[in-house]
């Protein structure tokens, strides 16, 4: 049976609480952001965790989450197994969210 969406709807691959146990995880060691080939300017680990769900996002953080298209280089390096490319997913809502708003 095909599950009809509202519009404007968006699923995601985890949830709001999920991505928080992988943000509290993390121990902001920057291999993932190392790995990744679309860091353009420093930026860090725990500005990315801080601004993921909560709070304002900072211009560099929000030009690193359109730059990012989701290809998962940051996830083999990570030691503790942790997705940062679903906690990406989770920042570009929340943007373009804040675009909206505007």
């Amino acid at each position: 049976m095909l599950r009809m969406l509202k519009p404007n709807a968006i699923t995601l691959h985890k949830t709001r609480p999920q991505v928080g146990q992988e943000i509290q995880a993390c121990i902001g060691c920057n291999e993932c952001l190392l790995a990744c080939p679309a860091v353009a300017e420093p930026i860090t680990i725990d500005m990315l965790n801080r601004e993921t769900l909560t709070g304002p996002i900072s211009e560099p953080v929000a030009r690193f989450t359109r730059a990012c298209y989701q290809c998962g280089a940051c996830v083999a390096p990570c030691p503790v197994g942790l997705h940062r490319d679903a906690m990406m997913l989770w920042l570009k809502v929340r943007l373009l969210s804040s675009m909206e708003e505007m």
